[in-house]
């Protein structure tokens, strides 16, 4: 009997020994093998994805200099947590004062609609602010509220429901954070992160971090955000990026696209969205049991950076083309003379070297400061800025790029054209005499004047002298007999009122005068024949010619080559940000049927331009290190009795083994020997020269009387 109970004494012992070792091995695992992970687990109560946003690639010159890139800025984030309505709104109040404490702000979409102090609808028409109200605040059609302060009450009240011990300036506070939330109303309720706010202080992100406990479902991040550096003179090229709109946001969204993503608007920074755009990371996001955010050590996916993109401009070649054409065009105003106005404002000036069709530099004046796009929303200087941009009235600044949109009558510049369309149509040969006698009477009764006339003509003129002195009764005489239709098949060949498929957006067409044209031009007028005076016209580049920087340098380009006509282009290549090589544009051109015997005996004129003492440039290019080929223009407006005529200068150089060409035009820039000077700053920058043609403000006004 003492044996059984013996054995039921030991197997009872047994069993606890074996009990108690399993609940220390449970222990043991719990909080020593294993603690980690399941104290980790405990804390947990949902996990959620944040996104995390890729760098957007660098922009540089053709040297490597930078011109866009990134900084690195906090941002504000929150996902939902478990929070009463009263609890929700008290501390959103409370990351207000701290945010303002350190001097950071919110940006919220509701200030385009309500304002506060006093309470009204900021400058919206009565449809948007209908629209918003049913779209965002999801008010009814019947229930749409017309006044800006029963929407106020509506959304302190109904919508949001703010404590009455908020004054309403406090609950305007807190509206406009939980009006961010809303919109992104969606997310929020499916436990997403949203960003309530960029480039935030060191001082906040410390404060929130050690109030956690505070702040619930807040949290902190490490975003970049565009910068551009010393890009004034080159903004029109640049561009600069924006929020996506709804128009585009449509339209690309199956590419991956977020209704709150940056894109580029304009310039390079559109025209290379697709290399400069990164791809998007995520990490997930613990909230735990009491609603503080954590996002160490849970994984996700790296964001890839955006591929960076080299232009071919040259920075420094830019630069000194942008304060060249600036500072010449204040000294032209300030030139004075019987036909100069006083009224120059405004220019282009595109270098492109002729043996790749790189663009070297492109300036358009007035240029603006491509940052204030950057801004945020609260900053009222930035944001003026941007409304006067394009206003009429303001006129230092302005986003048209004048060098691929602009367009102007070419003036004496497109006598090269007339000439090498005489040549090879065989109606002249280079030393073939034509007479100027001061005037020439063209079919229909209708007499044209040499510039000298009542005193004389020219004289007899071969192509060099009448192109040296810019002779319009030859460039008359020579295009009447050409025709017309070969003139304009010769300017086609050229590129002239073409696009040039330059890599950039928006660029103008232009227009050539010939007879389709003018029928399209003129078609509600009776008279639409072609007749010779149009003719003549066109000869000199006047007419309805009507050209872009763009094109002229690259018809120009095309002379000094050979008549390679080259697609221009600024981006030299695309590099992933490795370093590999993503694209690099390979030039490409049309080789035009032009003989060599035509292009040397324009080229003979067009060095006599700059270097004969009857050229109409040789003031700008006198003792220059060795001869260029240019031709001036002064393109008459129509408006001549009011105000200045257009200026235009292009050349290649050097003459005898181009390596790049210049296209400049000043609206209202008097005369084309006035735009030389642009031209000679920039060739002696792009070839270190010693010594540029300074701006001399004691010279005298002079009126060069072979300028056309």
């Amino acid at each position: 009997m003492k044996e059984k109970f013996k054995d039921r004494y030991i197997t009872l012992a047994l069993f606890f020994i074996a009990f108690g070792i399993a609940i220390v091995y449970q222990l043991v695992d719990l909080q020593i093998v294993n603690g980690k992970k399941y104290y980790e687990d405990s804390r947990y109560v949902t996990q959620k994805e944040r996104e995390v946003i890729a760098p957007r690639g660098n922009i540089y010159d053709r040297n490597g200099v930078p011109i866009a890139t990134n900084k690195q800025a906090f941002s504000l984030h929150i996902v939902r947590t478990e929070m009463g309505n009263s609890e929700f709104n008290d501390m959103i109040f409370q990351l207000v004062n701290v945010m303002e404490k350190n001097g950071d702000k919110f940006e919220s979409t509701l200030d385009k609609y309500l304002t506060f102090d006093p309470i009204s609808f900021n400058n919206q028409s009565e449809e948007k602010i209908a629209k918003w109200q049913k779209d965002v605040l999801g008010v009814k059609e019947a229930d749409i509220m017309k006044t800006p302060q029963k929407v106020f009450e509506f959304l302190r009240n109904k919508k949001f429901e703010i404590d009455k011990k908020y004054t309403d300036e406090e609950a305007y506070k807190i509206m406009r954070v939980r009006h961010e939330i809303l919109l992104e109303k969606w997310k929020f309720d499916t436990g997403n992160s949203i960003c309530l706010a960029k480039s935030i202080s060191w001082e906040t992100v410390a404060e929130i971090e050690e109030k956690n406990h505070i702040f619930r479902g807040i949290s902190t991040d490490v975003e970049p955000i565009r910068q551009y550096i010393n890009a004034k003179d080159v903004a029109h090229i640049l561009g600069y990026v924006r929020p996506i709109s709804a128009e585009e946001y449509k339209e690309l969204r199956e590419e991956g696209y977020k209704n709150d993503d940056i894109i580029g608007k304009t310039g390079i920074e559109k025209q290379a969205e697709r290399y400069l755009r990164g791809k998007n990371g995520r990490k997930k996001v613990g909230v735990d049991a009491n609603g503080v955010l954590t996002v160490d050590g849970i994984g996700g996916e790296p964001a890839i950076p955006g591929n960076d993109v080299v232009l071919t401009i040259d920075m420094k070649l830019q630069k000194v083309a942008a304060e060249s054409l600036k500072n010449r065009i204040d000294w032209i105003r300030g030139l004075g003379g019987e036909k100069n106005f006083g009224d120059a404002d405004a220019g282009a000036v595109v270098v492109q070297d002729v043996n790749t069709g790189e663009i070297l530099a492109m300036a358009s004046y007035p240029s603006y400061e491509p940052s204030i796009f950057l801004a945020p929303s609260d900053d009222k200087e930035a944001q003026q800025a941007i409304i006067d941009l394009n206003d009429p009235e303001k006129k230092d600044s302005s986003e048209f790029n004048r060098a691929i949109q602009g367009i102007y009558a070419p003036g004496s510049t497109f006598k090269p054209i007339t000439a090498i369309a005489a040549l090879e149509e065989g109606i002249i040969t280079p030393d073939k005499q034509i007479l100027d006698s001061g005037s020439l009477t063209v079919p229909g009764n209708r007499t044209l004047r040499c510039l000298e006339y009542p005193v004389h003509g020219h004289g007899y003129l071969d192509l060099k002298k009448a192109l040296e002195t810019s002779c319009n009764i030859y460039f008359y005489d020579i295009g009447m007999n050409t025709t017309i239709d070969k003139i304009d098949k010769w300017a086609k060949y050229f590129g002239l009122g073409e696009y040039t498929g330059i890599d950039l957006p928006n660029e103008t067409k232009g227009i050539r005068a010939n007879r389709e044209n003018k029928q399209k031009l003129y078609k509600n007028r009776v008279d639409q024949m072609w007749r010779p005076v149009n003719t003549a016209m066109t000869s000199i580049g006047q007419d309805d010619n009507a050209f872009t920087p763009i094109q002229m340098v690259n018809y120009i380009s095309t002379l000094a080559n050979g008549g390679k006509r080259y697609t221009p282009h600024l981006i030299k290549r695309v590099l992933k940000y490795d370093g590999s090589i993503v694209n690099e544009t390979v030039p490409q051109y049309e080789q035009i049927p032009v003989k060599q015997s035509t292009i040397d005996a324009v080229k003979k004129g067009m060095i006599g331009v700059t270097t004969s003492i009857d050229g109409t440039a040789k003031e700008a290019f006198k003792d220059f290190p060795f001869e260029v080929a240019g031709k001036t223009g002064t393109a008459e407006t129509g408006r001549e009795s009011t105000q200045s005529s257009n200026a235009w200068f292009v050349a290649y150089a050097p003459a005898d083994n181009p390596q790049v060409a210049i296209a400049v035009v000043v609206e209202k820039g008097v005369w084309g020997s006035y735009a030389a000077y642009i031209a000679r700053d920039v060739l002696t920058e792009y070839f270190k020269l010693d010594g540029s043609a300074k701006i001399d403000d004691n010279v005298e006004p002079f009126e060069p009387v072979f300028t056309r």
